[in-house]
């Protein structure tokens, strides 16, 4: 994912159809024999003193990383975060589609964010037996998150991104991925802490 990102960024500042390993290794902070490498696991293979066609580059790395695909998610919890990210126009270029989202605050019901309304809760598993969902997107309290996860496996959506405080209990051969931002702001404050001129 880091080298998809890095040749995005890339593209707007290339001036040909070329790009050295050199230039995507200081984009990752890598040094270039690496990334000559890791392009080599997945079958590219660099021109000597010319670099990579960058047409070739994107394509790959996407149908590496399953980004040349369209995968759906919905969203249940629209509060600030759920409401950005629902929101972040972004997602479409990693092959991500938000087609759901809802909330159990009633009063949010019927309200909309851009084309899609916002649902209540109680719709959620008959929305996700009718969908062929991918992705469970979880942006509400502690408290209601593993209620929400649990709605997410009955319906058998095979990934779910927690952005809850709350680490879930899933089934075997559901993904979880979790964003907890404390652990975040954790390990910030341990390298600032332990950072040199800080008390």
């Amino acid at each position: 994912m880091h080298y998809y990102h890095a040749l995005q960024t890339i593209a707007h500042d290339r001036e040909s159809e070329w790009v050295a390993s050199v230039q995507i290794a200081r984009h990752l902070n890598l040094d270039d024999s690496q990334v000559r490498r890791d392009l080599g696991r997945v079958g590219l293979r660099g021109h000597p003193r010319m670099g990579f066609r960058y047409a070739d580059l994107l394509p790959a790395i996407k149908e590496v990383m399953g980004l040349n695909r369209q995968w759906r998610a919905v969203i249940v919890g629209l509060g600030r975060l759920g409401g950005a990210l629902a929101s972040y126009e972004g997602f479409a270029s990693y092959g991500l589609s938000i087609v759901g989202l809802f909330d159990i605050d009633a009063r949010k019901a019927g309200q909309y964010l851009g084309e899609l309304e916002v649902r209540p809760l109680k719709e959620l598993p008959e929305f996700l037996a009718a969908s062929d969902i991918n992705i469970g997107m979880i942006t509400v309290p502690a408290d209601s998150a593993q209620l929400v996860a649990d709605i997410f496996a009955e319906a058998g959506v095979p990934a779910v991104w927690n952005f809850a405080p709350v680490t879930l209990e899933m089934p075997d051969g559901v993904f979880v991925r979790h964003e907890h931002i404390s652990v975040g702001l954790g390990e910030l404050a341990c390298f600032l802490k332990n950072a040199d001129g800080v008390a």
